[in-house]
């Protein structure tokens, strides 16, 4: 019998880090659906939702928990960036509980759960979309103390081997679906920690308007598949209009795959926004297809509010977009970031490092992005390689060539480290990767000198900042771009007159 379960969404983390070193966070709003969900059905269990950003120490947090609160279950949900976090939570767990029941979801889970079972962290693995699993699986546990060995959406390790069983149908109507239930958080627990659209975390609130994108991006997680769901546009105001009366909260960030696909369903949202929410401010940290914004849809995101969009480009060549499965109509997406980033603080991601791309190649991005003089936060990733992913697959690595990529998963991508094998392309050949970690050094320095701190692109950009944001929330965008914690206005006057 499920009395009590405990939901942990576990960010990356230095075991009992200090708190401070937590930059950018977000609400676990994934977690919050699933309480929603399951208390509609199960009224009489009690819930309890950690997150580990919130805590300068997460595991004695975690430990004191179990201890006092004593849960039935335990749910664990993390990116695949904190699989390592990820694992650290679980052994601790399952040391101080070890007949506890474990679950595990989200993104890494799904994509890993052969590794987490085989290791024995978890009992059994929610894969892609989880409410209806996750109740499910409380009504097989209300009734018997086994591990369910069939539950569709699920994978579990029966007699040493993975079983997956079979995949459990999206749910179609996403309007029967309850908000996040917000109550299971304290907002003030997040007090200096901004969101990934450089929002205060505690004085914002995040909303899905959609789940699914139909693109086949190969780096993307897709966990709530490539058709697009959309909740009504009654429902999305409803659930930020209760944001606005219960918490005072009118900052809110979207956290859609793709929002604006197809085009008539985001215009209609925004119209609402800008009518019956004037006072709101809208943000987009992802899930904005730049080739899929027209002038009509700029004018409604400036009249629905919207002060941050983040477009992603990755490569500026229609080569390595068809090989990427994003298949960006260049053309259009320049006009779009071009025209977007003159009226909201905009932030472009590109990435450097595709399999078969050449020096030339990524030179060739890095001088498209040095084209756009009022982009706020140009952002430059070089590509990670992932076990299970599928560029991972692509590339089919040796036995040894799999051993040094995870061990690259530990290690955080700057300069200094190209000096020392931290690099994938260096593991392989050049006619599957010609880059290597010598040509990356000199691309970044390129990036640098033309991109980031290009004076012109600083000066414009700084006119859209004052636009959108106060004094102190300008200092705190540059502290964030240029990773300095300390970034003070002298700096600032020195950034602005270099």
């Amino acid at each position: 019998m499920i009395q009590r379960i405990l939901l942990i969404d576990i960010d990356d983390f230095l075991a009992e880090t200090d708190r401070e070193t937590v930059t950018y966070s977000h609400h676990p709003i994934g977690l919050l659906y699933l309480v929603s969900s399951a208390r509609e059905v199960f009224p009489e269990i009690e819930f309890r939702v950690f997150h580990t950003s919130t805590s300068r120490t997460p595991l004695t947090a975690i430990a004191s928990l179990i201890a006092t609160f004593k849960p039935d279950m335990v749910g664990l949900r993390s990116l695949s960036i904190a699989k390592d976090s990820f694992n650290c939570v679980a052994e601790s767990i399952r040391k101080q509980q070890p007949d506890i029941l474990m679950v595990a979801g989200g993104p890494y889970p799904s994509s890993s759960y052969d590794d987490i079972l085989l290791a024995s962290l978890v009992d059994i693995v929610v894969i892609g979309e989880g409410e209806a699993a996750f109740v499910d699986l409380i009504s097989a546990f209300q009734t018997s103390k086994e591990i369910p060995d069939s539950l569709p959406g699920t994978a579990v390790l029966e007699q040493g081997k993975i079983k997956l069983n079979k995949a459990r149908p999206l749910i179609a109507n996403i309007d029967d679906i309850p908000p996040p239930d917000y109550s299971f958080i304290n907002l003030e627990d997040y007090a200096g920690i901004e969101n990934h659209a450089l929002q205060k975390t505690s004085q914002s609130a995040f909303i899905l308007s959609s789940r699914g994108c139909p693109y086949g991006c190969f780096y993307c997680h897709q966990l709530f598949g490539k058709n697009i769901r959309r909740r009504s546009v009654e429902i999305v105001i409803a659930e930020m209009r209760s944001h606005i009366d219960n918490r005072g909260i009118y900052d809110f960030v979207f956290l859609d795959d793709m929002f604006n696909v197809p085009k008539t369903a985001a215009k209609k949202l925004l119209t609402a926004i800008a009518t019956e929410l004037p006072r709101v401010r809208i943000n987009f940290p992802n899930g904005l297809r730049a080739d899929q914004i027209d002038d009509e849809m700029l004018d409604l995101f400036e009249r629905a509010g919207t002060v941050f969009m983040a477009l992603a480009v990755e490569s500026a060549l229609p080569r390595l977009q068809k090989m990427i499965g994003k298949n960006l109509n260049l053309t259009a997406a320049r006009q779009a970031i071009d025209e977007a980033s003159k009226r909201f603080v905009t932030r472009v991601f590109y990435i450097i490092g595709f399999p078969t791309e050449t020096f030339e190649e990524a030179l060739e991005t890095i001088n498209y992005a040095a084209s756009f003089e009022y982009v706020a936060q140009p952002t430059l990733s070089v590509l990670r390689l992932y076990n299970n992913s599928r560029l991972f697959n692509i590339l089919q690595p040796t036995e040894e060539q799999a051993l040094a990529i995870a061990e690259q998963e530990k290690k955080v991508i700057h300069l200094e480290m190209f000096d020392d094998t931290a690099f994938y392309g260096d593991l392989f050949p050049a006619d599957k990767v010609p880059l290597k970690s010598h040509d990356l050094k000199e691309l970044l320095y390129s990036w640098m000198r033309d991109v980031l701190i290009n004076q012109n692109r600083i000066l414009k950009s700084h006119g859209i900042l004052k636009k959108h944001l106060d004094d102190k929330k300008i200092l705190e965008f540059y502290s964030n771009v240029f990773d300095r914690p300390n970034f003070n206005e002298a700096e600032l006057q020195k950034l602005l007159k270099f």
